[in-house]
């Protein structure tokens, strides 16, 4: 089994993906299938007084025009998914339920046409006249709007410490609005035959996308039937059912026929979800020795009109430290947009930037070298509950990680280091912390032929992150088979139930109902295999093997099997799910999920991140030199997978750091740069080296592989505070928000 588990595979579907032979949800092309175009509010907030789609119904080849006037009230508010994970929907707002426009870019109006070219020109002929409203964007216009409070952390006397603390640190930080963006688009193919209904949307949760549209289209979940093979990015935003789902499933229903919808790439900037913006005030205490004494931390982030969203996370700030008091506080304030959501460590990131940065401030002030402050700080048990950690590597990592970057080389005077052409060089670190999730229940089935061949069926999903590889490689090593006798079935509704793609659960729990399936078959074989052979028996590379040498091949035992086959089909429940949330995983398909903070202990991914940055003295333009990542996921299933999950984060984190960033038009609440050529994203050109590893760490508490996760996340989250400062080392110019562009450096 071990030398599975840790082995390198090259991912099964990579010649597939490289040569176009992976079939994505857009790719479905039915003959005599009709095309849908969505036309969009172009006011934040009002209600529409008059919408005409006369000139729209009378163009040749519409078949169809969709509006708040005649949808129908049978399809009303959808669960939202946000912030008890107790629903599929990304907003509870049906945006064609009413006359009312709650945010700039809302849907209006769905068009269906017999070739998307005459749906796109007979949707823009759509005239629409509104009452608008007064809206706001920004958090900076919210100042006398209602705060929601959410949750905090605390532990100690926060206030105390700081009126006594030697040094203290007191500094305000924001984050912006982030937009996923990935490469394919948001789209739909919805087909309807004979009361049944057929959907090929790029997913990270198939049955929770089933269960949201049969519940809001007034359906049996057998029904609907959703296919997603494989997605092409997804980061959050598709992790979750949008409306335009719905209405281009309600389209094919009344046409009684396939319905296909492509959204544009400014469409996808309003109809789906975000990353909000964020404030922070951060406050540390220290002694002159460099030991922690207080940390206090508010956050204030944007929701919408609709849902109040929370994204708590400095309950994994809270717990990344020896502190001995803390208080905490998150609030959100409600504004005119569509409802933000999950962005790949939505939690995570923001509060990271502001503490991580903060801790660097520290460091400048007490005149101690930013990676010693942070190992003198290292607990021996988490500070809000006195729980032990299940496994915990951060020192190991800082340690391995300052060696492959050469930081004892660092001069800490700020502006002392140059490049050969005279360039600032800065050198910056910072840490990463990602709590583990379990997700709810999950079912997987196993079916062994009589060539021995395996496939291991489970309704999740594959969205880069090599999970046919990976749930194939646990398949193996549980059953005894070689990795290229399994092959694996993802993203299909009709499979045993799945989980959604998130929260870098999917191998903690869906890996885990794979190991817990595998082993059961393994023990079918094994039982078969004793009436042939004696003693003791071993499976591996498909033989199974007596202690005298008699052997006998899976292949063979499979064969004298009723039909020539081994089938089993097995439930997952992860130890700490309630009664409620198994039964509302199964009756209702929430997305329950349990950690970091266990009954007797937590758990949590760390990573150490090193950062340089080389910037021109005269334009004060940045380039990045080096990024080190070392992290502690747990047990590595796939290094390969691994390297290049954490890779892609840290890639995506000097984009956040540098350039990233939504522009908010204050003034109309909308946002302006909604394509690639104004929204800023990192190319190979804008990154230097990267270097990561990780350290091994074993984990017996977490799951049954000793696999924490939080790969997906721990690459993005610490990374763009690393950068941050080592920008002050450089420039000596402390920029508490991202991204640092030019401007603030000049």
């Amino acid at each position: 089994m071990g030398n599975i588990l840790g082995e390198p595979a090259v991912r099964v579907d990579a010649v597939a993906k490289v040569t176009g032979a992976a079939p994505y949800a857009a790719d479905e092309v039915i003959v005599g299938m009709a095309h849908a175009a969505l036309t969009t509010s172009t006011v934040a907030r009002g209600r529409i007084t008059e919408i005409d789609v006369r000139a729209a119904e009378a163009v040749p080849g519409v078949r169809l025009v969709l509006t708040h006037r005649n949808l129908g009230e049978e399809i009303g508010e959808g669960r939202f998914l946000v912030p008890v994970y107790g629903g599929q929907f990304q907003s509870s707002f049906n945006p064609l339920a009413s006359d009312e426009i709650r945010y700039f870019g809302q849907i209006v109006a769905v068009t269906v046409a017999e070739s998307p070219e005459i749906a796109e020109y007979a949707a823009s002929l759509i005239e629409i006249r509104y009452a608008a409203e007064p809206a706001v964007i920004a958090l900076q216009d919210t100042e006398t709007a209602a705060v929601i409070d959410l949750v905090g952390v605390e532990a100690g006397d926060a206030a105390k410490e700081l009126a006594r603390a030697d040094v203290v640190l007191d500094e305000e930080y924001e984050t912006s609005v982030n937009h996923h963006n990935p490469i394919e688009l948001f789209n739909v193919t919805a087909t309807w035959t004979g009361g049944a209904l057929e959907v090929r949307v790029p997913s990270q949760w198939v049955t929770g996308e089933r269960y949201a549209l049969s519940s809001v289209l007034g359906l049996s979940e057998e029904d609907v039937r959703v296919i997603s093979p494989y997605v092409g990015g997804g980061f959050g935003c598709k992790g979750a059912t949008l409306w335009h789902t719905v209405f281009t499933a309600e389209a094919a229903r009344r046409l009684g026929g396939t319905v296909k919808l492509f959204v544009s790439r400014r469409q996808m900037f309003t109809i789906g979800a975000f990353r909000p913006q964020s404030r922070h005030r951060l406050r540390l205490g220290a002694t002159e020795d460099g030991r922690f004494t207080a940390y206090d931390h508010e956050v204030l982030t944007q929701s919408s009109r609709t849902d109040v969203v929370a994204l708590p996370g400095t309950d994994n700030t809270a717990r990344l430290y020896a502190f001995p008091a803390i208080r905490t506080k998150e609030s959100t304030v409600q504004t005119d947009t569509n409802t933000p959501g999950f962005m790949r460590g939505p939690l995570e990131f923001p509060e990271l930037f502001a503490l991580e940065s903060g801790i660097d401030e520290l460091a400048v002030k007490l005149g101690i070298d930013p990676v010693e402050l942070r190992l003198r700080n290292e607990p021996d048990k988490e500070p809000v509950n006195g729980l032990p950690y299940s496994s915990r590597s951060l020192v190991e990592c800082y340690r391995r990680g300052a060696e492959l970057f050469g930081w004892s080389e660092r001069d800490p005077a700020i502006g002392s280091m140059r490049g050969p052409a005279g360039e600032l060089v800065g050198w910056g670190c910072a840490s990463a912390s990602y709590p583990v999730f379990e997700g709810s229940v999950c079912d997987c089935r196993i079916t062994v032929d009589s060539a021995g061949r395996a496939v291991v069926e489970v309704a999740a999903q594959e969205i880069g992150t090599g999970t046919y590889t990976t749930l194939g490689q646990i398949g193996a090593a549980a059953i005894g088979l070689e990795v290229t006798a399994v092959s694996v079935s993802l993203g299909d509704s009709d499979l045993p139930r799945g989980l959604a793609t998130a929260a870098s659960s999917t191998v903690a729990t869906i890996g885990s109902a794979v190991h817990v399936a595998g082993r059961k078959i393994r023990e079918r074989i094994l039982a078969l295999a004793a009436a042939h052979l004696p003693g003791d028996l071993t499976i591996e590379g498909g033989i199974v093997r007596a202690a005298n040498g008699a052997r006998v091949s899976v292949a063979e035992l499979v064969a004298a099997e009723p039909g020539g086959v081994l089938s089993l089909e097995s439930r997952y429940t992860p130890p700490n799910l309630t009664p409620e949330m198994v039964k509302t995983t199964l009756e209702e398909s929430t997305f329950n999920i349990t950690g970091p903070i266990g009954p007797d202990h937590v758990t949590f991914s760390y990573g150490a991140n090193f950062a340089e940055v080389r910037i021109d003295p005269i334009t004060r333009r940045v380039r990045l030199g080096r990024m080190v990542g070392v992290f502690g996921v747990g047990k590595v299933i796939n290094p390969r997978v691994t390297r290049s999950m954490l890779m892609g984060g840290m890639i995506w984190a000097a984009g956040h750091a540098l350039m990233e960033k939504t522009i908010l038009d204050r003034g109309k609440a909308r946002f302006v740069n909604t394509d690639l050529a104004g929204y800023h994203m990192a190319t190979s050109a804008d990154i230097g080296e990267v270097i990561v590893e990780t350290v091994e760490e074993r984990d017996d508490l977490v799951n049954v592989l000793g696999a924490k996760g939080g790969v997906g996340e721990m690459g993005i989250v610490g990374m763009p505070a690393a950068i941050a400062n080592a920008v002050h080392h450089a420039t000596g110019i402390r920029v508490r928000r991202v991204p640092i562009l030019v401007d603030d450096l000049v």
